[in-house]
């Protein structure tokens, strides 16, 4: 026991941890363990990536007691999540202040996508299913990827599950029900059956319902009352079906059908007096995709995806501000998205990789004047990685060609762009697990349908937004201390400029979409991971990442937000995590700090947010049985009821409880 105690003070005082369990071996009985069929997803290396990486696992992410991904997700160091409030509320993510629409969201490896407004909501992805989320600056060292991978900013990778078989058996269940604060009921299940020995399929389902209808304190001058968030509910449901199949030349085929569609309250920013807002809007989403892929042998592999997809919105407003008192948009976007990529490997320290992708938008809705537009996008990428010894170098150059046709008013011209990036790690000692990394990207967003043809705001004369991004950094893993498992340490600096920034400018009677903004971009970022067992069966880990962040607008000297820190771009923010886990309970606790803010570009008191933290404590114990196991958790989201802003008068809700229970057969 005085291990234990000298073991515990020396890691309240030292500090690290993350989620990872530590066991003192039993030498004295003997078990028999069960057979599991299990298809893993490989977890890239955070330490040895050129590439600023962050991964997540599910499993992590559900002994932490995170609710959604936008709550996963705004943990990763230099991100930025703007959530419009309550379950139901807009999320996007924004990396390293680029904004959200050089973010390149990954689900099972083929992009999702939104031509009409360009920014993806993550907030309808369930974490039901999810096996890992990684966050990239830039890209992933792996470059056997679609074209897609390699033109954004950033990009955040989902995974789902994969199935898993324990024993002789030939399928497995899980059957989740949550519930919680706010009226929330979330029951899920998952199914996977094997249908021949190298093919199996998955079937997931979840349903979500919640009032949203949470207590903020208001304040408005002097006066200070206690009012609630009306009109922020939700009902929502989403199934998926996945195929797996292992052919018998070694190629492998994928398939998904995804369906996800909801109707939600829109809550509207506060407004005094009146607490009521009439927006609801509904959403459907359909896809389906395929992939393809084989290694003919050690030298060539080979890699193909098809994919539709078709989103359909409603959005009402009630208001007398309307012609009839009210307004309604109806909005269809339909996608079809070829992708193929060939991978060489002329010797073993050298890849080489070519992709084109090959995609058609078409947006069409009930908007007067609609042009109704068809995009035609290429992209085309030659990319290599170089590993030898203590160096590792990855490069490519992305060619992207759009061009659009519509049946009304006028077209933008077509656009082309080269764009480069290269990045290198380099291991100084052999013996020494350090890396230094340095990474360089140029990127550019094409404007979105709502830029160029939006009632009389849309601008066809748009260029696109160039985004270039220089990051330099240090890494490290070890066991520098006999009474830790495990510690690693990332720190990275970084400078972006973007440049040609699309903006909504005032002229002469109604707003214009124009290229105006120039945005300077200065941060660094630190995050530690550590494990360290505390005695025999008990383990403690930590993890924890602060970043540091000056984005400036330096689009005009003479204005008077030259200079100026940009819209909801905090200067410090910061998260951490701390698990402790036993035989009896699994403890988590975390916490998330974020700076203060301004509104608007112009840093003065009237438009600063306040900074805040938000902590959660969560208990869990699983139960294992003969067939079964079964997974029982509670959480405490916000325990000290913080009464906060993300976005400017829309509330987030304050302390919350929440409880599930997970049975897996």
């Amino acid at each position: 026991m005085r291990l234990f105690f000298y073991r515990l003070v020396l890691c309240l005082l030292g500090g690290g941890f993350c989620p990872v369990s530590a066991q003192t071996a039993d030498t004295t009985r003997v078990h028999e363990l069960q057979q599991v069929d299990v298809s893993a997803i490989r977890r890239p290396s955070v330490v040895r990536s050129a590439a600023p990486l962050q991964v997540v696992s599910g499993a992590e992410m559900e002994r932490l007691g995170y609710q959604s991904l936008a709550d996963a997700v705004r943990r990763f160091s230099g991100v930025t999540v703007k959530d419009y409030g309550g379950i139901g509320g807009l999320k996007t993510v924004s990396v390293r202040s680029l904004g959200a629409y050089h973010t390149g969201v990954m689900y099972d490896g083929i992009a999702v996508s939104n031509c009409q407004a360009g920014q993806i909501d993550i907030g309808r992805f369930s974490l039901d299913n999810v096996s890992q989320v990684t966050l990239a600056v830039g890209q992933e060292d792996d470059i056997f990827q679609p074209a897609r991978m390699f033109a954004s900013a950033g990009v955040l990778s989902i995974q789902t599950q994969r199935p898993e078989f324990r024993g002789n058996r030939d399928y497995s269940l899980q059957l989740r029900m949550k519930g919680g604060s706010f009226g929330l009921v979330n029951p899920s299940l998952r199914y996977a059956r094997r249908l021949a020995s190298r093919t199996s399929l998955s079937v997931d389902g979840d349903f979500l319902r919640a009032d949203g209808t949470y207590p903020f304190t208001l304040k408005n001058g002097q006066s200070v009352t206690r009012e609630k968030r009306y009109n922020s509910d939700i009902l929502s449901w989403h199934t998926e079906a996945n195929l797996y199949s292992l052919l018998r030349d070694s190629s492998r085929v994928t398939a998904k059908v995804y369906y996800f569609q909801s109707e939600r309250g829109l809550p509207g920013g506060v407004i005094f007096y009146n607490p009521y807002n009439k927006e609801r809007l509904w959403d459907r989403n359909f896809f389906v995709q395929a992939g393809y892929e084989k290694h003919f042998n050690p030298r060539w592999a080979l890699k193909g995806a098809l994919k539709y997809n078709y989103s359909w919105n409603r959005y009402r407003d009630i208001n007398v501000k309307y012609d009839g008192g009210k307004q309604e948009d109806r909005n269809r976007q339909q996608e079809y998205y070829g992708t193929a990529t060939v991978q060489y490997v002329p010797s073993e320290h050298l890849t080489v990789s070519l992709a084109t992708d090959f995609a058609v938008n078409k947006l069409r809705n009930n908007l007067p004047d609609c042009p109704f537009p068809t995009r035609y996008t290429s992209y085309s990428v030659l990319a290599l990685k170089y590993h030898y010894r203590f160096l590792t170098v990855t490069a490519n150059v992305l060619n992207t060609f759009v061009t659009e046709k519509v049946k009304s008013g006028e077209r933008p011209e077509n656009r082309h762009k080269f764009t480069p990036f290269a990045a290198l790690a380099l291991r100084p000692w052999q013996d020494r697990n350090l890396y230094l990394r340095f990474l360089y990207k140029n990127t550019f967003r094409v404007p979105t349908f709502n830029d160029l043809y939006y009632l009389r705001m849309g601008n066809t004369g748009l260029r696109p937004e160039l985004a270039r991004e220089y990051s330099g950094g240090i890494t490290w893993s070890g066991t520098p201390w006999s009474f830790m498992d495990f510690l690693s340490v990332t720190a990275d600096v970084y400078y972006n400029r973007v440049t040609d920034k699309i903006v909504a400018f005032p002229s002469t009677y109604v707003w214009k979409m124009l290229n105006l903004g120039k945005t300077d971009i200065t941060g660094a970022e630190v995050n530690v991971r550590a494990e360290i067992p505390l005695y025999n069966r008990i383990g403690l880990h930590f993890s924890a990442g602060y970043t540091w962040q000056k984005a400036i607008d330096v689009t005009d000297k003479e204005s008077k937000n030259y200079k100026e820190q940009i819209p909801y771009t905090p200067c410090h923010s910061g998260s951490g995590a701390l698990q402790v886990q036993t035989p009896w309970v699994n403890m988590a606790y975390t916490v998330i700090g974020v700076g203060e803010r301004y509104v608007l570009l112009q840093n003065i008191p009237a438009n600063r947010i306040e900074g805040y933290a938000e902590h959660t404590f969560s208990l869990s114990r699983e139960f294992t049985g003969k067939n079964f196991r079964l997974h029982l958790q509670a959480e405490l989201v916000n325990f000290t009821d913080e009464q906060y802003d993300i976005i400017k008068y829309y509330p987030m809700p304050g302390r919350s409880y929440r409880l599930s229970a997970t049975l897996r057969f």
